[in-house]
């Protein structure tokens, strides 16, 4: 707590001031520190912690939260006013709904401890420039690899970092408006793909925690591999694309900054690996599910990649320097997340609880009796979480519904694995098609576009083509093992 105590800190010759945003930044650091320490201590008092931390952050920002949020909040206020009606024991099923909130919350907090040494960091601006600086044939192909790579690190924090070095690049690069106008689509597309897989090629993601904690029978080691290979398929399906409609006459670019390090791309792969490991070490060592070591892993991975950075100071000075930007980035971002904590949480929040509203398995009976062939079932899911999320429905929603229906129903004819694999790959499909995400909506400003050109326009061929080929792909996984 000795971050969060900082936080109350001011220059001495002043009274401390404790104005709302240092209050909800403090209150959030709080809860990061409950569900952690729930996390590994299994501790009732740090669970029932967690959910009032949660609550208070939400009241603390309330006024701030977008409309999106807060229309969230009020359809998870509703149902718990049905949860509390319908339910056979209301304060267990709320509370259980209330954990599965603050675990969402937390785990997209946790990304700050990533994105502050990714923002200081050198080897980050030398590899996202290698990753653009690059000649026309190989710039898509590096580029959703690095929104793959980074997409896991810095979570969409990399539709920023990659979104402003196009805009840059492409301003350096000139050439006429038609060829600026081809240029930037590739390169958009380009991050946008590359970002909306990484949940499914990485076991640190939100999607993954979201999927082995609702089905707790599954284990990440049968789940990742499977995730890894759908995510190589949608992401060489982007380059045969790109490479198909690509004009066949361009105009040379010239390499502008000449920061071509491949020994960079190695450093982000290192990092990526290093979490990971560090993650499935902390799952051994205190015998947690990986999603809850992943909680603590993001931190002390990020507070050991700072210290890295500040090594040449000393170890006084080195804790020094790395505990000021912490503090003070996260006094100012903390209070930031508010809209998308509100949306995460209560999505959190409504999956759990309508999942337990449903009598258990009558959706999964349901979807299993309609007209289609069961090996096909995996795609219609995929399709389901596409289809809900173009109308404004969080993935984090739909999933934990489906997830949750079938998890009752243990001998639905279909591997555990492929209904989970078809539900992450409607997560990252849905990321790709719906205008309504934070992801489409930062990247389509951040080249002066609207989310609907980018998802609809630009987009669309590609996720139709995408739907069809996981159909064939998850129905392949099904009769294999099955």
């Amino acid at each position: 707590m000795a971050v969060a105590s900082r936080l109350f800190a001011g220059p001495a010759s002043r009274p401390i001031s404790l104005d709302p945003g240092r209050i909800s930044a403090i209150v959030l650091i709080a809860l990061i520190f409950a569900v952690l320490g729930e996390a590994v201590f299994r501790s009732d008092l740090l669970r029932q912690a967690a959910r009032v931390l949660l609550i208070a952050y939400l009241a603390l920002e309330w006024r701030g939260i977008q409309r999106t949020g807060r229309a969230m909040i009020a359809v998870a206020g509703a149902l718990t006013v049905a949860g509390g009606v319908l339910t056979a024991d209301p304060g267990a099923a709320i509370g259980r709904a209330l954990d599965q909130a603050a675990f969402f919350a937390t785990f997209f907090a946790n990304q700050f401890f990533l994105r502050e040494p990714a923002r200081t960091s050198p080897l980050v601006r030398r590899s996202a420039s290698f990753f653009i600086d690059q000649p026309p044939a190989r710039r898509y192909g590096l580029l959703t690899l690095g929104g793959f790579l980074f997409g896991i690190i810095l979570n969409i924090g990399v539709l920023s970092l990659l979104g402003l070095m196009i805009r840059r690049w492409l301003s350096a690069a000139g050439g006429s408006a038609a060829i600026r106008a081809v240029r930037e689509r590739r390169m958009v597309l380009a991050v946008l793909r590359g970002f909306a897989v990484a949940p499914l090629g990485s076991p640190i993601s939100m999607v993954m925690a979201v999927v082995l904690s609702v089905m707790p029978g599954l284990s990440w080691t049968t789940v990742f591999p499977l995730g890894l290979m759908t995510a190589a398929l949608l992401l060489t399906l982007g380059c045969v694309q790109d490479r198909l409609e690509a004009p066949r006459q361009t105009v040379p670019v010239v390499v502008t900054s000449g920061a071509r390090d491949p020994m960079a791309l190695l450093g982000i792969v290192g990092i990526v690996l290093g979490v990971f490991v560090l993650a499935v070490g902390i799952e051994f060592a205190a015998d947690i599910p990986l999603a809850r070591a992943v909680l603590v892993a993001v931190p002390l991975a990020g507070l050991i990649w700072l210290g890295w950075q500040h090594r040449r100071f000393g170890p006084v000075r080195g804790v020094r320097l790395v505990s000021r930007p912490l503090v003070r980035e996260g006094a100012r971002l903390f209070p930031r997340y508010r809209t998308e904590i509100a949306v995460l949480s209560s999505a959190g929040f409504i999956g759990t609880l309508f999942s337990l509203l449903i009598p258990q398995g009558r959706l999964a009976v349901l979807l299993l009796h309609l007209p289609v062939p069961l090996m096909f079932l995996p795609g219609l899911l995929t399709v389901l979480v596409v289809g809900l999320s173009l109308i404004g429905v969080n993935p984090i929603v739909s999933v934990t519904i489906f997830a949750s229906a079938f998890q009752g129903v243990p001998d639905a004819g279909i591997p555990a694995a492929v209904l989970a694999l078809a539900l992450m790959a409607g997560w990252a499909l849905g990321v790709n098609a719906s205008p309504l995400t934070a992801s489409a909506m930062i990247i389509a400003d951040m080249v002066d576009r609207t989310a609907r050109e980018v998802t609809r326009d630009w987009n669309g061929r590609y996720v139709r083509r995408a739907l069809l080929l996981m159909a064939v792909w998850l129905a392949g996984l099904t009769v294999f093992l099955g």
